[in-house]
């Protein structure tokens, strides 16, 4: 008897997959070829994609240049750091990529299509171009909505025209400039013929179409065709690609990166991109020097008519009454007058100053109003740094509000920031206003006594004083105003920007970065040996069919008698002509098993049965009979399966005969004309003969218990077939003549639940002294008997 081994752990055997795996070679070869035909399709039909990338320096100032800002001296000293994150949101937004797009020739996209098979069902094989690598190029008409996301096919005619068509179910009416759409269009169909420099016009499209010049024929194999596209949907497909990330965590050097199937426009859009953000800087910076000569051209002009005045009122109090120059103490009571006129003077504009600034905060306290302010004028320190503090806010908010919403957490923190800042300024300011009103009485008072004093002077060198005090004073200040007005002129004529480019674009590596022969080799490699490896494991798991030894010591403890090979139909009958078979050596170590071992010497009427035809219990009762009689047993075989008899092919027996065992159950037969011999000595059969119509009935005759113990004194051995258990209740019925029983499993073929309905029988001794035997092995498919390949050729 064969020991089964005990229900294995749930663990991985690498040599066992191994062996499962490999008997499946042809599906790995032909998945193998599936996914090497894919992947070769793949490669015909994927556009090369290139890498790109450049580099641009970023300054460290926000706004204006470091020399503007030391000689106008508008703003405090202390640069204004800026960050790179802000920067970065500049350079990627929607707006700043739509002016750069608005400058290239991208709105029209022209491909070409080989007259490949790849192509006959539908568009695969499909490679951009670059304008002027196609026989024509097309100017769409500014102003006019044209179709977008349609492929608009154009055929150069040898008479200098193009034939324009286009069929598909649907398209886009929008203006190229703005990306606005005006209608959706279904069912896109038109076909015309426009010549070289004319117009199209229709109502999905207007444009020019010109021939490309040395490409005016074209290859007749490749099909050409052109897409229209807005500005809009440009930027958001650039968007989408651009990376900008910083050369080093502390540099301010930026890395511009961004791919594509055409290294043309990938580099000009870089070069353009970073151009127009160096720009757009410059610009910028040039608006502040620009806003600080109009003001002080407007303070020159009204400082010329106050020093014109003072001149001309000085000139005609001389003239008329003929005072040249004053005296000692008149001198000195001037002086001291004019110094507290020039304080007066300077604290009124203070005063100003802040009253003016203090109604422009109160106007605007509003978080989300802007601010713009200029500490020029404004000496207290404190002030000055709430403006630069405020100044700073509002750049911040400017930043963030590109990329984000007003109600972003981080928006909403810093209108809240910018809130409390404005609300300190303004108590700052209100502070300031009352203290420079006290400080404008004391000095009023101050000159109203000083004025006393002189106007006990004599009245002509009084007047004289302070006419020229006056006239002296609007030079300098005209000097002055004219001085900082030519270093404005200067700071603009001279301002640069601290963004430059460092590195214009190029082509990252020596070829396209994608798709990659290699690693699509790989892939599909990978792929060709995981799926049938998946298909493989997954039929294993799923297979509720009982496979192996293995499976039955999971599923039932009843003893196993042995394993029987696989066999061609002609091996049905090995043991009758063929005793040094494989099959006849596993039927020779089946009845050693069940002699020696299992049922013993005493069990002489033994059932062979199964669960449901086709299992090969009648091959294995024929084979087991064969082998007993060829040991020098005399045997018997009964028939008792007489819904489906077999049994007469394996002898030779005529399958019609009239005698049988369902004959001589109901008495019209007697025993020696029911019974037939063998070519094998010792061996006798009662085949079934006519089928009955009732089987159980007969075999719940008492003639069958009479018979049977009749054929157990003849005979060394009774070998009974019975009906499948799952079909058929004849199994039961027969229980009580049998010593031993049989029960046959077929690898592949039984149900691993069908095995549960005999083994609950067997668990509850309904059943006793039951043995099974696993049919129709094959061997060299089953892990576990892979040994047994070459097993039986031992002695041959």
């Amino acid at each position: 008897m064969e020991v089964r081994p005990a229900a294995p752990a749930a663990e991985l055997d690498l040599h066992e997959l191994y062996f499962k795996l490999r008997r499946r070679w042809p599906l790995f070869v032909a998945s193998l070829l599936l996914f090497g035909a894919l992947a070769w399709v793949y490669l015909q039909v994927k556009s090369p994609v290139y890498d790109f990338q450049s580099t641009l320096l970023i300054g460290d100032q926000s706004t204006g240049s470091k020399q503007a800002q030391e000689l106008l001296q508008l703003l405090d000293s202390k640069p204004k750091g800026l960050k790179l994150e802000d920067e970065v949101g500049l350079l990627t937004s929607a707006g700043m990529l739509q002016r750069t797009l608005a400058q290239l020739p991208f709105s029209v996209s022209y491909y070409a299509e080989p007259n490949s098979w790849l192509n006959w069902v539908r568009p695969l094989q499909v490679r951009e171009r670059a304008a002027g690598d196609v026989p024509f190029w097309v100017v769409a008409v500014p102003g006019r909505p044209q179709v977008t996301g349609v492929p608009i096919y154009v055929e150069p005619l040898a008479d200098g025209k193009f034939r324009v068509h286009a069929d598909a179910k649907r398209g886009d009416l929008r203006k190229l400039t703005t990306g606005e759409l005006v209608r959706q269009v279904d069912d896109v169909e038109f076909d015309q013929t426009v010549a070289a420099g004319d117009t199209l016009r229709n109502a999905l499209l207007t444009a020019v179409f010109r021939p490309e010049p040395g490409q005016l024929v074209g290859s007749r194999r490749t099909k050409y065709f052109f897409k229209f596209n807005d500005v809009a949907t440009l930027a958001g497909e650039y968007q989408a690609r651009l990376k900008v990330r910083p050369t080093d965590h502390e540099s301010r050097i930026l890395e511009l990166s961004t791919s594509g199937t055409v290294p043309a426009k990938e580099t000009q859009f870089l070069n353009t991109l970073m151009a127009t953000y160096v720009q757009d800087d410059l610009n910028q910076k040039n608006q502040v020097g620009t806003k600080t000569i109009a003001f002080l051209d407007n303070e020159i002009n009204k400082q010329s008519e106050s020093k014109s005045k003072a001149a001309q009122s000085l000139s005609s109090f001389r003239s008329a009454n003929s005072v040249v120059d004053a005296g000692a103490q008149s001198g000195v009571g001037l002086q001291q007058q004019n110094e507290l006129s020039t304080n007066r003077n300077r604290l009124a504009t203070s005063r100003r100053n802040y009253e003016n600034m203090l109604a422009y905060v109160r106007a605007r306290r509003g978080s989300n109003q802007q601010v713009s302010l200029s500490s020029a004028g404004i000496e207290d320190p404190a002030t000055t740094g709430l403006i630069q503090q405020l100044s700073e806010l509002n750049s911040q908010r400017a930043g963030l509000i590109v990329n984000a919403s007003e109600i972003n957490p981080i928006v909403v923190a810093l209108d809240e920031k910018i809130s409390s800042t404005k609300e300190q300024l303004i108590q700052t300011l209100t502070g300031l206003v009352n203290s420079s009103g006290n400080a404008l009485r004391d000095a009023e008072q101050q000159l109203g006594e000083v004025r006393g004093q002189l106007n006990r002077m004599p009245e002509n060198e009084r007047q004289l004083g302070s006419l020229k005090t006056n006239s002296d004073y609007n030079d300098k200040n005209y000097n002055n105003l004219v001085e900082k007005r030519n270093e404005a002129a200067i700071a603009l004529a001279t301002n640069m920007t601290d963004k430059k480019i460092v590195d214009p674009a190029k082509q990252s590596g020596l070829g396209p970065s994608a798709p990659k022969p290699l690693l699509v080799a790989l892939l599909a490699l990978l792929a060709g040996l995981m799926l049938p490896a998946a298909l493989v494991l997954m039929q294993d798991k799923t297979n509720r069919r009982v496979q192996s030894k293995e499976d039955l010591a999971r599923l039932t403890k009843i003893p196993l008698l042995g394993v029987i090979p696989h066999g061609t139909p002609e091996d049905k009958q090995t043991m009758l002509h063929d005793p040094r078979s494989a099959i006849a050596e596993a039927f020779r170590a089946v009845r050693v098993n069940m002699q020696y071992l299992a049922a013993g010497l005493d069990k002489r009427v033994i059932g062979v049965t199964s669960s449901v035809p086709g299992e090969g219990k009648s091959f294995c009762t024929v084979n087991l009979a064969a082998e007993l009689a060829q040991s020098g047993r005399r045997v018997a075989v009964l028939e008792c399966d007489m819904r489906r008899p077999t049994l007469a092919g394996y002898f030779g027996i005529d399958r019609n005969a009239p005698h049988g065992l369902s004959t001589y159950l109901t008495g019209e037969s007697t025993l020696d004309e029911a019974r037939s011999s063998t070519s094998i000595a010792g061996l006798d059969v009662l085949c079934c003969g006519p089928l009955p119509q009732n089987p159980t009935r007969l075999v719940e005759s008492p003639l069958l218990a009479d018979l049977v113990k009749q054929l157990r004194d003849e005979y060394d051995y009774l070998l009974v077939d019975i009906p499948p258990l799952g079909y058929v209740s004849e199994f039961l019925v027969l229980l009580q003549y049998l010593d031993a029983k049989i029960y046959v499993v077929r690898q592949n073929y039984t149900d691993r639940a069908l095995v549960g309905q005999i083994n609950e029988m067997h668990r509850d001794y309904k059943v006793k002294q039951l043995y099974m035997v696993i049919n129709d092995v094959h061997f060299a498919n089953t892990y576990e008997y892979r040994y047994k390949t070459n097993a039986y050729k031992y002695g041959v």
